[in-house]
């Protein structure tokens, strides 16, 4: 198991970085949160961090930030011409490319802009260990400058105790294609009759027609409760309660949910894809494949009537908390930091 200790912030040179994301006002998307998150963690070991909302369609080739000393560019494709902007003006300051889990498991290898940034930058941060492999497979040389930054979770100070009146599967999900939010609630209809199964469902949704699908669904199934979208504190106090958490995307670069249930000791499940995989490790028994509502629900039938087979899928959850340590992060951080500057 990695050490989750570090080196304390006064032991690097405080440094001025510019964390440019693609970013929309009052959004709350996993780019928010993660740009929000390591700006928070950058501070905290010392630096002066500045927040630069890109818009993809706008950014031309100008200057980005001419004062910061590094510049960490989240979204390999999306903020392409702000990386190709960085790196134009000022060639020998360090640059750090984050990839989203859609320039890992879909731009890349065939996007020229996401390509680019790649190439251009001094390293590239993935959330997860798949993320090195997926990039070795593409491009021996990307692997080589790649770190992996694992998310951490402050602890939440809840006591996981699960609801002992339902068998409760959590789903915490912006409702987009690209996370096929009512898998789960599907797998719940293929369940026999005298299942205690109840799947809630947490996030917003970011179109009118996926608002339609939620209600429908929360209307036909029984199983099923849609919450909309919660706050960190709703999120903490519902995988408290849960049985199982169920990722059921298509891709992922690596989900700040699977942090949180990881972070809580909670049970996953979810799609077998590189980020589910790469967070929770590459044997883990509680994968079914994308888009595959009977396996899924094969597998939570089999949870709920197997409390030894619960309780070692929770275990797993347990054995892996080293991850989501704020001290691991900040020693990947450290080590990512001393190697640029």
């Amino acid at each position: 198991m990695p050490s989750s200790s570090g080196p304390s912030p006064s032991s690097h040179p405080s440094l001025s970085i510019a964390l440019a994301a693609p970013l929309r006002p009052g959004a709350t998307s996993g780019n928010s949160v993660t740009t929000e998150r390591w700006s928070d963690q950058l501070t905290k070991l010392g630096h002066r961090v500045e927040i630069i909302p890109v818009d993809e369609n706008r950014m031309g080739t100008g200057t980005l930030a001419p004062e910061a000393d590094l510049v960490i560019v989240l979204h390999a494709r999306r903020c392409a011409a702000a990386a190709r902007a960085a790196k134009t003006e000022q060639p020998d300051r360090p640059m750090v490319v984050a990839l989203a889990g859609t320039d890992l498991y879909s731009d890349l290898p065939d996007h020229p802009d996401a390509r680019e940034s790649l190439d251009l930058a001094d390293a590239l941060v993935v959330l997860q260990e798949d993320g090195l492999d997926h990039l070795e497979s593409m491009k021996p040389e990307w692997r080589g400058k790649a770190h992996v930054i694992h998310q951490s979770v402050a602890p939440s100070g809840l006591t996981h105790r699960p609801d002992p009146d339902q068998f409760t599967v959590v789903v915490l999900s912006y409702l987009r294609d690209v996370k096929d939010p009512l898998l789960a609630a599907k797998a719940a209809r293929l369940l026999p009759s005298s299942s205690a199964v109840q799947v809630i469902l947490g996030g917003s949704a970011h179109t009118t027609g996926w608002q339609t699908l939620a209600e429908q669904e929360r209307a036909d199934n029984h199983r099923f409760t849609w919450l909309g979208g919660l706050d960190s504190d709703a999120v903490a106090e519902l995988l408290a309660r849960a049985h199982v958490l169920a990722c059921t995307s298509l891709l992922e670069g690596g989900a700040n949910v699977v942090s949180e249930a990881i972070a809580q000791g909670v049970a996953v499940v979810g799609t077998d894809i590189g980020g589910n995989r790469g967070l929770l490790g590459a044997d883990h028994p509680g994968l079914v494949p994308v888009g595959d509502a009977e396996a899924l629900a094969a597998l939570i039938d089999s949870l709920e009537r197997n409390p030894d087979q619960l309780s070692a899928l929770t275990q797993r959850s347990k054995d892996r908390q080293w991850v989501t340590a704020p001290s691991h992060e900040n020693a990947q951080w450290q080590a990512l930091l001393t190697t640029l500057v």
